[in-house]
């Protein structure tokens, strides 16, 4: 089945999400000590290492400000 060009993209909306990429260590230590007085603890949300110190913190303003931990071998992964 041939398909014609319509001239129109499949998809019309961008489907793109901003985040900020935290590497500042003091502000690090501000979102840890957030998420220990929230009683949790800021570990790698990637490969889940407790051990391993956090590298970068992912932020996404639009959902309500989620945060994601990362810690340097797997911010290394990242495309």
């Amino acid at each position: 089945m041939i398909r014609e060009f319509t001239g129109k993209a499949l998809e019309t909306d961008p489907n793109f999400v901003r985040v900020e990429l935290i590497d500042d260590p003091a502000a690090i230590a501000e979102f840890g000590f957030e998420a220990r007085c929230e009683g949790d603890d800021l570990i790698c949300r990637r490969c889940g290492n407790a051990k391993l110190s956090i590298a970068a913190i992912l932020v996404v303003p639009a959902g309500g400000h989620a945060r994601w931990a990362l810690c340097a071998n797997c911010l290394l992964e990242m495309p």
